[in-house]
């Protein structure tokens, strides 16, 4: 693919989305966005974007265009139809999946772009959209790798860590999910032992400062004083959408027949979070089910 990517439209424009759409803007590339509820355009029209009516409309001229969704179905019911995303794309335009969804899903969006003539690269990313403001979070890269080099510009606008995971494009999403399956892990620790000693009379500001020294990962460490504060009102990504990402862990867990023990007791405290109304908490809120089940208030 010899096409200068240029004209990019972004689909899908909550927290993360819309974070992503001002990297690009801000970047220099001519922008069209689009989403659902129109009012979350106005911001990044008035930021130099053009505003869409529809997926057909909003890809019409790009060279690329990059979606943030919410899991397989919202990416299906963008792509297809007669307003959608394949019914306006050009042959040899690229689709960047950002949406964190099932390999399966990533896989057959992939077959849909090559039989309609276009390229689908896979790339989930992780981080916050705090992190994505600065541009720093990671993306694993799935597809052609010609295709993936033609997009490296518009890659490194909102991404630092890049990573070319080969041509498979399910396997960037399996890589995805592996990687929030070591985050959560860590943070359920976190949450555990943060329990263990405000029941055992430990000092909390000292115990917080030793998980600090252990964590090299910023976002971590702010996982770590987010639950040492117990303040989750900073929702960088909903307790609900962690729920969706836990059993899409363990549905890749049970297709590669490999057990990730662990993501079955995450994902049952996620559902006792959400019983418990924390649903529209940040996801770091699961640790309080630690403190439930301690018998602390």
């Amino acid at each position: 693919m010899s096409r200068q990517i240029q004209n990019v439209a972004v689909i899908g424009l909550g927290r993360m989305g819309s974070t992503i759409a001002r990297r690009i803007i801000g970047a220099g590339f001519d922008t069209t966005v689009y989403n659902r509820t129109a009012a979350k355009m106005e911001p990044l029209v008035r930021g130099g974007a053009k505003g869409a009516r529809s997926p057909r409309e909003a890809v019409a001229d790009a060279d690329a265009v990059v979606t943030c969704l919410k899991g397989d179905g919202s990416v299906f019911d963008t792509l297809l139809g007669e307003d959608g995303l394949l019914a306006g794309l050009r042959r040899g335009a690229v689709h960047i999946g950002t949406t964190t969804v099932s390999p399966p899903c990533s896989t057959h969006l992939a077959e849909l772009h090559a039989a309609h003539g276009s390229h689908y690269l896979a790339a989930p990313i992780v981080g916050r959209p705090d992190m994505a403001e600065i541009g720093r979070v990671m993306a694993f890269v799935g597809g052609d790798y010609q295709v993936t080099h033609s997009c490296l510009r518009l890659f490194k606008s909102y991404a630092t860590g890049i990573t070319n995971v080969g041509t498979e494009h399910a396997v960037a999403n399996r890589t995805q999910l592996v990687f929030t399956y070591m985050v959560m892990s860590l943070v359920e620790m976190i949450g555990d032992v943060y329990a263990f000693a405000e029941k055992s009379r430990m000092d909390k500001a000292v115990l917080n400062g030793l998980v600090s020294a252990m964590l090299g990962v910023p976002a971590l460490k702010d996982y770590a004083h987010h639950i040492h504060a117990r303040d989750f009102d900073y929702v960088s990504y909903d307790l609900l959408s962690g729920l969706q990402d836990v059993q899409l862990i363990l549905q890749a867990s049970d297709e590669a027949q490999v057990a990730l023990s662990y993501a079955g007791i995450i994902r049952e405290k996620f559902l006792a979070a959400a019983a418990n109304g924390l649903g529209d908490k940040d996801w770091c809120a699961v640790t309080e089910v630690s403190r439930m089940n301690a018998g602390l208030n």
